[in-house]
């Protein structure tokens, strides 16, 4: 997947930061890599923030959380057009277009889904937020303000094996981080103590 292989460069070039939940696993253990303040992803973030509109954002002049502008560059980088990702550095603020291109009707190019009802797969988003997946209940009005407002953070699914799936995010670890996350018999997102699930998108472009 074009999306997913995207993140996996950007993660071996800022020193392959990772974080195993359970320690070890799949050959991987927790190390550090490039911090966001130092040569050259200091500079790089730049580049995730220009893709959203801020080029003068960068590791050093900025301190506002870059997660979002990280997965919004995966996506242009990858081809994936504006009209079907939305060029917003929040993660809340194209969560909610993409919710809501979804209820239009139609194929839509993300479709968005409970934690428990769908098993990640490469070039997906796995995402957290303080409200959790109570968004899924709500009426759609409800639920796009609930999620524009309660989500926290998406990284992007690379692999999923050996009961792990394995997802890319920016500002975890203030570097470009690949975080290895249980998964279920059906390779649904396992329960994380001090992790709440809100959603997988599932790419579908």
């Amino acid at each position: 997947d074009r999306v997913a292989y995207t993140a996996w460069q950007e993660w071996t070039k800022f020193g392959r930061s990772t974080i195993v939940y359970g320690g070890h696993g799949n050959g991987y253990v927790n190390r550090s890599g490039v911090t966001e303040r130092s040569e050259p992803l200091a500079s790089k973030i730049g580049d995730y923030w220009g893709s959203c509109g801020h080029p003068d954002w960068n590791g050093r002049t900025s301190s506002k959380p870059w997660s979002g502008a990280f997965v919004t560059w995966v996506m242009s980088k990858s081809g994936v057009s504006a009209a079907d990702f939305p060029r917003d550095g929040r993660h809340g603020g194209y969560l909610a277009a993409l919710y809501d291109r979804g209820q239009r009707g139609g194929r839509a190019p993300f479709l968005l889904h409970a934690p428990n009802e769908y098993s990640p797969k490469p070039g997906d988003l796995v995402c957290t937020g303080t409200a959790g997946p109570t968004w899924r209940n709500a009426d759609p009005r409800t639920a796009k303000r609930r999620i524009d407002s309660t989500a926290s953070h998406c990284d992007v699914v690379t692999d999923v094996r050996g009961g792990y799936a394995h997802a890319i995010g920016g500002n975890v670890k203030d570097s470009v981080t690949m975080s290895l996350y249980p998964v279920d018999s059906r390779g649904r997102l396992a329960p994380l103590s001090g992790r709440t699930w809100m959603m997988v998108v599932e790419k579908r472009v």
